[in-house]
């Protein structure tokens, strides 16, 4: 494997439920964001939460993504 090999994999939305996040502090706007639901391959549910909007059928691409130190899946594409 290469250096720039970074290891992605497609999930397909079964729904999606919008979010607003609440500014903490004065001066900040309210974020919207959007929990994407998949299912793994063993049928259990999950979510991973989106800044951008993605409908129910869409496929999106998942892949590490290092935040506060450590690896987590995260929507790449």
């Amino acid at each position: 494997m290469g250096e720039d090999f970074a290891p992605v994999m497609e999930c397909k939305v079964v729904s999606v439920a919008e979010d607003v996040f609440r500014a903490k502090k004065s001066g900040e706007t309210d974020r919207t964001m959007y929990r994407l639901y998949m299912v793994d391959a063993h049928g259990r549910v999950g979510y991973l939460y989106s800044s951008k909007p993605h409908a129910a059928g869409d496929v999106v691409r998942l892949g590490l993504a290092e935040r506060d130190g450590k690896l987590r899946l995260a929507v790449v594409g």
